[in-house]
């Protein structure tokens, strides 16, 4: 007769193991997910907090010219654990967007006499648990973008443009991106208002947003005559704002990020002598220091700067350049007018007008010049001083 009875303490044993494993098995699938989407949950509002305070440190950075510095924690970490396992560190991502102007200029017939470069703030988090939707900053605006997974927008902190007849823009410029679990700092530096030397008179200054009429700004206290918003022309995700005001109601400040915030670029033309309107304009003044245009970028005057002039890709100036250095006009970008150059010009673009150049000029690809070509002129040739 067979003993079974070492038999039954075994298979109690691997019983009692396999409980144990389906135990180990429930608290991984249930328990685990959600004490992460409560840690989560706790960073969000915490990151949300960060960028409230990152917008006020943008807005007042320039508004008292002083530099400002905020914290932003990026990602979060999970609590440790014996036996189960963690999915990894949700890490966030914090960047500028690419470069797009704002313009001021002139209601009459709308000559442009600044163009400011500007960016938007996106926030992105990586959560394993909770939802990933951005957040963005954009034109004084904070808002949860849900859009691209079929949601909408969810405003955090409303804009500051518009206040009793008055128009406050600032922009922000620099590039900038981390990513990571840890807090990062970003220094705010500001730049002098450009607005003192505009000559008094009623303007109309236009401010890219990615926000539609339909999905914010109709919604606002702006008044209906006083702004108005373009469709998504380039089918970028970026429209025009522009609104009506006066000289004396505008301030436009300028913070960069980590770095001194650019210069504006203007339109002496439209700026020196007074309003266009007296007639007694004087000639483009050469600016210090280099320019460089945007992707579809444009510009309603003469560019005119005693350093190189670049024009990227889609970049337009209604005028002429002036430099006592290099022009490079890159493929699609366009000059409706002359260039004058004490250095080399390279054109892969269109120039409708003469080219006169210091150096050698060479039209590449699908470049084309419509006028004369003056090139290596002899002694120092030098516009600027003209």
């Amino acid at each position: 007769m067979d003993d079974n009875r070492a038999v039954a303490p075994v298979i109690g044993v691997v019983i009692l193991f396999g409980f144990l494993i389906l135990a180990l098995s429930l608290y991984q699938v249930e328990i685990v997910p959600q004490q992460n989407a409560e840690t989560e949950f706790q960073h969000s509002g915490e990151v949300r907090n960060d960028l409230v305070e990152l917008r006020a440190g943008i807005l007042q950075a320039g508004s008292i010219d002083q530099p400002q510095y905020q914290t932003v924690e990026l990602g979060t970490t999970y609590s440790t654990r014996v036996f189960a396992i963690n999915p990894p560190a949700p890490a966030g991502t914090i960047r500028t967007s690419e470069s797009y102007p704002i313009t001021i200029a002139y209601e009459s017939n709308e000559t442009v006499i600044e163009t400011i470069p500007t960016r938007f703030i996106e926030y992105q988090p990586g959560y394993n648990e909770l939802d990933r939707s951005p957040t963005w900053y954009d034109a004084s605006v904070l808002y949860l973008d849900a859009r691209d997974d079929g949601g909408g927008i969810a405003v955090i902190e409303d804009h500051t443009l518009f206040d009793s007849g008055g128009v406050q823009i600032t922009a922000l410029q620099n590039e900038f991106r981390q990513s990571g679990t840890r807090r990062v700092t970003l220094e705010l530096r500001p730049a002098e208002s450009v607005t003192g030397e505009i000559p008094e008179g009623d303007l109309i200054v236009t401010i890219p947003t990615r926000l539609s009429d339909d999905e914010y700004w109709g919604e606002t206290d702006i008044p209906n005559n006083e702004y108005s918003i373009t469709d998504d022309t380039n089918d970028d995700g970026v429209y025009n704002l522009t609104l009506e005001t006066t000289t004396s109601n505008l301030t436009v400040d300028t913070v960069g990020v980590q770095e001194a915030p650019e210069n504006p670029t203007q339109n002496a033309n439209a700026r020196v002598g007074g309003t266009e309107e007296e007639g007694n304009l004087k000639p483009p003044q050469c600016q210090a220091g280099s320019r460089t245009l945007s992707n579809g970028e444009t510009v309603n005057g003469d560019v005119a700067f005693r350093d190189t002039v670049e024009l990227k890709n889609g970049a337009t100036v209604n005028g002429d350049v002036i430099t006592n250095s290099v022009v490079d006009v890159k493929k699609n970008a366009r000059v409706d007018g002359s260039i004058q150059a004490g250095g080399s010009v390279s054109i892969n673009g269109e120039v409708t007008g003469d080219v006169s150049a210091g150096g050698p000029v060479s039209v590449k690809g699908g470049g084309s010049v419509n006028g004369q070509i003056n090139q290596n002129i002899g002694g120092q040739y030098t516009p600027c001083d003209a």
